[in-house]
C-alpha cells in the first residue's frame, strides 16, 4: 500500500547544505583581539569592487554614487525610487536612484537591486542581510 501525496513543492531545493564550522585554522591570518568590520572584495557587473561592508543589520544593498559613476555607469541606467533612507542620526537621505547588477561570490552569481546614494563613506558598497541569505552566506566578524 502507498501513501497520498497531498502537497508537493515546486521549485524548492530538497539539498541539504554541509555544517558550517570555523576553527583556530581560520584565525591564523587574523591579530586578535580585533573589532574590524567584515569588509570584502566582491565582482560587481564588470568590476572588481574593494571595500565592501557586510552588514547584517542593513536591510538594503547600496551602492555610493563615487564607485558607481567609478565603474562606468551611467546614470541613465537608474530606475526613480522614492523610498527614503535614514543616517544613523536620522538625517533623511534621498536615494538617486535603484540599479540592478550582478554580484558574484566564490561560485554564487545574482542579480542585485542596489540603491544608490551620494554621500560621503568609507566602503565602496554596503551588502545587507537579504543578499547575505540569497547566497547562503555566514558572515562571522571573528573569522
Amino acid at each position: 500500500m502507498g501513501h497520498a501525496v497531498n502537497h508537493l513543492r515546486v521549485g524548492e531545493s530538497c539539498a541539504f547544505t554541509a555544517p558550517i564550522a570555523f576553527t583556530q585554522q581560520d584565525l591564523t591570518t587574523v591579530c586578535l583581539p580585533h573589532d574590524d568590520p567584515l569588509v570584502i572584495k566582491l565582482q560587481i557587473d564588470s568590476a572588481l569592487v574593494k571595500r565592501v561592508l557586510i552588514d547584517g543589520g542593513s536591510s538594503i544593498d547600496i551602492l555610493f554614487l563615487s564607485t558607481f559613476e567609478n565603474m562606468g555607469l551611467n546614470r541613465n541606467a537608474l530606475r526613480p525610487t522614492c523610498q527614503p533612507l535614514f543616517a544613523f542620526d536620522s538625517t533623511k537621505v534621498s536615494p538617486l536612484g535603484i540599479v540592478t547588477l550582478k554580484v558574484c561570490a566564490a561560485e554564487r552569481c545574482l542579480d542585485v537591486d542596489f540603491i544608490v546614494i551620494d554621500c560621503p563613506s568609507s566602503f565602496n558598497v554596503i551588502m545587507g542581510r537579504g543578499w547575505i541569505h540569497a547566497i547562503h552566506g555566514v558572515a562571522s566578524t571573528l573569522h
